[in-house]
């Protein structure tokens, strides 16, 4: 039985790397991060490509290296409901723009434990290679009532 969170991590991996066939029509492409100071602040993007995701939740999760997969944030479908980890929750922010395939995740104050690789996620599965249809996985972890 696969863990749901690597579930989730593979898909975004995936996406991430372009992979050939039907993966590669279909993914997320994040950008905005890089090297910041401690105190700082940072403005991460996440685009929607061959794809509209203005049906899906907007997940954000981080990974730093040689650590295991942490859930940071969600945003609903039509932005209503936004829930973020308790270690980012004070100064983190989520927004998207669905007219433009677009989310984004800012963090403030940043902290040394904000170092890590940021990935955007939604939780798809392919119908006939041409369709996305939203898969209820229920909600991550610290989450509840996200499916509200």
């Amino acid at each position: 039985m696969m863990v749901p969170g690597l579930r989730l991590w593979l898909l975004a991996m995936a996406l991430a790397l372009e992979l050939a066939g039907v993966w590669a029509q279909f993914r997320l492409e994040e950008t905005g991060g890089g090297l910041r100071a401690p105190g700082g602040s940072v403005l991460l993007s996440c685009r929607a490509i061959g794809f509209t995701f203005e049906t899906y939740e907007i997940q954000w999760y981080r990974q730093a290296p040689g650590g295991t997969l942490e859930w940071v944030s969600i945003i609903s479908f039509d932005s209503s409901v936004t829930k973020f980890a308790q270690s980012v929750e004070s100064r983190a922010s989520a927004s998207r723009d669905s007219s433009e395939l677009e989310s984004s995740l800012s963090l403030r104050a940043l902290q040394p434990q904000d170092s890590a690789r940021y990935f955007c996620a939604v939780y798809t599965e392919t119908i006939d290679h041409a369709e996305l249809q939203q898969k209820d996985a229920g909600a991550p972890p610290g989450c509840a009532g996200c499916e509200e």
